[in-house]
């Protein structure tokens, strides 16, 4: 058996090692930072399709299929049904709705949580609907969920005009009667 004459230097193909380790470690770093933007989109996406389903279409179901355990708790059925019967009162949105927002992550790419606030705008007045959200096992799920809004302004009342008030007749006294003395007694 002949052994060739450079079986014997060290280093021969480390180069290629080197190339494989780095574009595994490119590829892995692409697929974390893709799934991070993909999951924060998908977060927007599932906050406006939230309050989307609620003051729109006021659908309480859509609420309670996609809250966490931990929320249906926190936020009973009653109070659930009540925020929708809130949203309704209000009527008709006249203007779309504007989510703002933002996601964080723990460890840079992991756990992703969202905290999201819509202004609903009605004819006559505005609320807020104040959403957390989070990656669940499969599916994104409402964390938290708070509606405030201010009533709307009720006209300051004009104080009307006072009639001049009315003298009250007075009854006419009755004519005294003479008392008789008693003869006699």
């Amino acid at each position: 058996m002949k052994i060739s004459r450079n079986s014997h230097r060290k280093g021969e193909g480390g180069f290629g090692i080197w190339i494989i380790v780095l574009a595994l470690l490119a590829g892995g770093l692409w697929f974390l930072y893709s799934s991070r933007a993909e999951a924060e989109r998908k977060a927007r996406e599932f906050a406006d399709q939230v309050v989307q389903s609620l003051a729109v279409n006021y659908d309480v179901r859509f609420l309670n299929n996609h809250m966490s355990p931990q929320a249906q708790t926190n936020y009973i059925a009653s109070w659930r049904d009540r925020m929708v019967g809130f949203l309704k009162g209000f009527g008709p949105m006249s203007k779309p709705i504007a989510t703002k927002g933002n996601v964080t992550f723990s460890s840079g790419f992991f756990d992703p949580r969202g905290t999201f606030q819509s202004e609903l705008t009605y004819p006559t007045m505005t609320a807020k609907l104040n959403l957390g959200v989070s990656r669940g096992m499969n599916a994104w799920q409402v964390e938290e969920i708070e509606l405030v809004w201010n009533p709307p302004p009720t006209p300051t009342p004009v104080p009307a005009a006072l009639a001049p008030p009315t003298p009250a007749p007075t009854p006419t006294p009755e004519p005294k009667q003479e008392r008789r003395k008693r003869k006699g007694g």
